[in-house]
């Protein structure tokens, strides 16, 4: 799952909210510096992720992409869900997207400090594009995919994702819908203790 979908699981938390984000840049940290909500929240990232990799819907998926984008289906994948969770976002909140991704944004502001720099300046830029809104439209989709592609490497037709997003949107969106309703049910204790 890409940040919408690791921040809406994180419920209401917020040292839960940092530490599902920290998780992929935690190399190096020393973790007993770190809150026991926080050590908290990477260890749900990492258990979303491991849940995700190895669900069956997740994995249709990623090989219908895998002939056109190769390693870069699950990432792919990351970021189609996240379009369909925001899209579909009343549905799974009673707190409008729009709200959420301010708290978000205020919340991983006040932790900068435990975030590489690199990463410091990708929180800013992600607050000043309002990503995670932005992530319910086909052109925050493909702003997405063009930021990646300019990091990436053998990335060069990652910009052809969004017209594959289109061209096979339903079957996209069922599967993500079967998927996610699989992932509340499976994380659902974890969620409702960070309220």
């Amino acid at each position: 799952m890409n940040f919408l979908a690791h921040l809406f699981l994180s419920g209401n938390n917020e040292e839960i909210m940092v530490g599902n984000i920290l998780a992929d840049r935690s190399r190096g940290l020393i973790k007993k510096n770190l809150s026991e909500g926080i050590l908290s929240g990477i260890k749900l990232h990492h258990e979303i992720d491991h849940y995700t990799d190895n669900h069956s819907v997740v994995a249709l998926t990623k090989k219908r992409l895998n002939p056109d984008f190769g390693h870069y289906a699950p990432v792919i994948t990351d970021i189609f869900y996240d379009h369909f969770l925001a899209l579909h976002w009343n549905e799974y909140s009673d707190v409008s997207l729009d709200i959420f991704a301010k708290k978000c944004y205020s919340v991983l502001k006040k932790h900068k400090n435990l975030f590489p720099t690199n990463f410091q300046f990708a929180l800013m830029y992600m607050r000043f594009r309002n990503l995670l809104v932005s992530y319910r439209t086909f052109d925050g989709v493909k702003f997405a995919f063009d930021k990646m592609s300019g990091r990436a490497v053998n990335s060069h037709n990652l910009h052809l994702a969004v017209d594959e997003l289109k061209k096979n949107y339903s079957l996209y969106e069922n599967e993500f819908i079967e998927f996610f309703d699989d992932l509340i049910k499976q994380f659902l204790k974890l969620f409702y203790s960070a309220f």
